[in-house]
């Protein structure tokens, strides 16, 4: 039995995207009638100048919404829109639960609009009034409680709106002209839009800038010119062998699916040279299909695909091309983002424009004239708040972006094209913009805490502001920094083969060392220079109960967490006093064998130690709030020593890496001291060997503000100062 929500979506909406321009304007009931977008600077909000505010209140009551089904019989067809809306977003267990004719109150509805600015200041132009509209956004809230002495449990919802407005659509200036979305991706608005994006942002834009650069990847898939893309097959061809007609090419990123049940189309040896002869359209994934498709219309004719321009079944290929990765992102022309599909046969070029519900309404206001006003549900923003859900929804969270080989071919690429639902997007190091023309740009403020594209080398600085071996140029000190949140985001990213962890990264490291004057530890995935801080990763929950082995990666990597990783980093609390004399940390020696002990992937440091007596539970929880900021929070583990009256005492506190780990019986533990700050340390234990071997079990922090001199005098006057080897 169907219920109420699938025998609604089984039903054409009447008017949609892709016929509303053919209908003529709808009425609009006394309550609808407010929703008119005044661009009169006085009718928006003082403290958020992007936002009007409108007066609409009413009230109904689910489940069928008889009143908002009334107005609409009546021929209202925003109160249409907005009972289909409703229902389509209300079918969830939390409120197909509850009793009906409970009351539903809608209010708080609100047009936003973008702002232009002309040198950081807002500006008037023509009848645009120097906005932009693009949304409705309305709070939907459903009581679950008449009476007002009566326990409440209210369920509430943002159903937001895209809004196209004939003053907008009709803008003289294109940069702030809104579009409506094309009826087929690939249609002749949307092809010289694409153009347009690339050759925008090759002419104008400094910051994706790039040298000229005659490198070309070793293979790329030929889809023939324009005059034979009827009728050429696509073939595989090895660039340093093929008299090419151009030096321009697309690369793919694209999820690949679930190997064991449909791989994609994969360059092997056995059928390599078959490859080379031509590719059958019909044995190409929709992906690569789509792709082809899309290098044809842009006027390319060769595409990079990672399945089919590597040879999968070649150790020696694959270890070799995969160096190179970051070399084919930053000189292909632009990245095709299969963003919508999560498998290589899904395609990314369908659209389902005919699907989505619209309404368009008439209104007039002032010297305007007549005007009228397009409005649909906007699919990326339904029970959210906040600017860019195409950004958010569309590309953060999609399934493609939570992969991890597809970081680095999103960030180390020059540009990109997103191919998401019904929508393309235009993203590079200086803007993001949608095809209807909603630039998402603010939303690349903080590239440090939030995922952005890598900077190119040739902009970056590489002096420091004053001499000296510790000062480092600002450029290099954010890309460190960058680096650590890049390695935190990636943590979180998922798969297939888990070998892959510190290979899917290293390209990322290879553009990062065309700036900074340090060495890359690739069994580690830590830079040299920056150990101090790197060492300092925390595994966050769940934790894992052993390390992964197939990472390969050392205990004292963030690659052996087998969880997702984090860096604290916080300063001391002002109330700590440090003692006065201070001691170093240094890095003697890294390597994948040490020349005198049986060890591998190795790091040999000099520092300051202490030994540890025991680890005792705090008795504290992550999953209490209270104290959040505290130490305790962080740190779940007491070190202790013992005193000079053979007491256990308190030395400082620690977080393990592992879940309900303990360590050997009889097991020596040392805290190794590496910083001012906390974590300040690595709590290790000695390796069941002849050899004074250690590997990493957790950090540590031993100045908190109750105990911070009391520890460090303890530290600094009876710890020992020596050189230990980390596995």
């Amino acid at each position: 039995m169907q219920t109420r929500n699938e025998s609604m979506r089984s039903v054409p909406p009447p008017f949609t995207l892709a016929n509303i321009c053919a209908q003529s304007p709808e009425q609009m009931c006394g309550f609808c009638k407010v929703i008119v977008p005044d661009r009169n600077t006085s009718s928006w909000d003082k403290n958020d100048p992007a936002v009007q505010w409108l007066d609409y209140e009413r009230i109904d009551y689910y489940p069928d919404l008889p009143g908002l089904a009334a107005s609409a019989s009546a021929g209202c067809g925003l109160c249409r829109l907005f009972r289909e809306t409703i229902l389509e977003n209300w079918g969830n267990p939390h409120v197909a639960g509850l009793e009906e004719h409970r009351p539903v109150r809608i209010t708080d509805i609100h047009f936003v609009s973008k702002q232009f600015e002309r040198g950081g200041k807002a500006v008037s132009l023509d009848a645009q009034q120097g906005r932009m509209i693009y949304a409705l956004t309305v709070t939907v809230t459903l009581h679950d409680s008449e009476g007002p002495d009566e326990e409440t449990h209210d369920i509430s919802m943002i159903l937001c709106f895209a809004c196209f407005d004939t003053l907008d659509l009709n803008s003289s200036m294109q940069q702030h002209r809104r579009r409506l979305p094309s009826l087929s991706t690939l249609s002749d608005e949307n092809i010289q839009l694409m153009k347009r994006w690339i050759q925008e942002c090759q002419t104008n834009h400094r910051a994706c800038y790039t040298l000229p650069d005659s490198w070309m990847p070793t293979r790329l898939l030929d889809v023939g010119s324009d005059d034979e893309s009827g009728s050429m097959m696509p073939r595989l061809i090895e660039t340093a062998n093929t008299l090419m007609d151009s030096r321009m090419f697309i690369a793919l990123s694209h999820m690949w699916g679930d190997m064991t049940v449909s791989p994609p189309l994969r360059s092997i040896r056995s059928n390599y040279e078959t490859m080379k002869d031509g590719v059958a359209p019909s044995s190409l994934p929709r992906n690569f299909a789509d792709a082809v498709s899309v290098c044809r219309c842009l006027g390319v004719r060769y595409i990079w695909i990672d399945s089919l321009c590597i040879i999968q079944d070649s150790p020696e290929d694959w270890a070799h091309e995969a160096k190179l990765m970051h070399k084919v992102y930053r000189n292909a022309v632009v990245t095709v983002v299969a963003t919508s599909a999560t498998s290589s046969h899904d395609g990314f070029l369908q659209r389902h424009i005919a699907s989505v519900p619209a309404v368009r309404l008439s209104y007039s206001l002032g010297n305007s004239g007549c005007q009228s006003l397009i409005i649909c549900p906007n699919e990326y923003a339904q029970g959210r708040t906040g600017p860019n859900p195409e950004l958010d929804v569309g590309i953060n969270c999609s399934r493609w972006n939570t992969r991890g080989w597809t970081m680095q071919e999103r960030i180390l690429s020059t540009r990109l094209i997103h191919f998401c639902k019904n929508l393309i997007c235009f993203e590079c190091r200086t803007c993001m913009v949608t095809e209807e023309n909603v630039s998402m740009a603010w939303e690349r403020d903080d590239a440090v805490a939030k995922l952005d594209l890598w900077p190119r080398s040739d902009h970056l600085s590489r002096e420091p502001k004053t001499a000296g071996p510790s000062n480092l140029a600002p450029d290099i000190e954010a890309l460190y920094r960058k680096w650590m949140a890049t390695l935190e985001e990636y943590s979180f990213r998922q798969l297939t083969k888990q070998s892959d962890k510190l290979p899917a990264m290293q390209s990322i490291a290879a553009e990062m060392s065309l700036v900074v004057d340090d060495t890359y530890i690739p069994f580690a995935g830590m830079w040299l220079g920056n150990l101090k801080r790197e060492l300092l990763w925390q595994s966050l929950p769940p934790l894992p109960i052993q390390r992964p082995e197939s990472y390969g990666a050392p205990s004292w990597s963030w690659a052996s967490a087998g969880s997702d990783v984090r860096w604290l980093g916080k300063k001391l609390d002002n109330g700590i006093e440090m003692p006065t004399i201070q001691y170093s940390f240094d890095v003697l020696d890294h390597g994948n064998q040490h020349p005198k002990c049986k060890v591998y992937n190795y790091l040999e440091v000099e520092g300051f130690t202490k030994s540890i007596s025991r680890i005792v539970p705090t008795g504290s929880s992550l999953s209490s709030l209270s104290g959040w900021r505290s130490v305790e929070y962080y740190f779940q583990f007491s070190l202790q020593i013992v005193d000079s009256d053979e007491a256990h005492v308190k030395f400082g506190s620690a977080r393990l890496d592992l879940k309900d780990y303990v360590p050997r019986e009889g097991a020596q533990l040392l805290y190794l001291h590496i910083t001012e700050r906390y974590p300040s340390g690595l709590l290790l234990e000695r390796s069941d060997t002849t050899e004074p071997i250690w590997f990493r079990i957790g950090i540590a922090s031993i100045f908190t503000v109750g105990a911070g001199k009391e520890i460090g005098e303890i530290l600094f006057t009876c710890g020992n100062y020596q050189k230990i080897i980390l596995i």
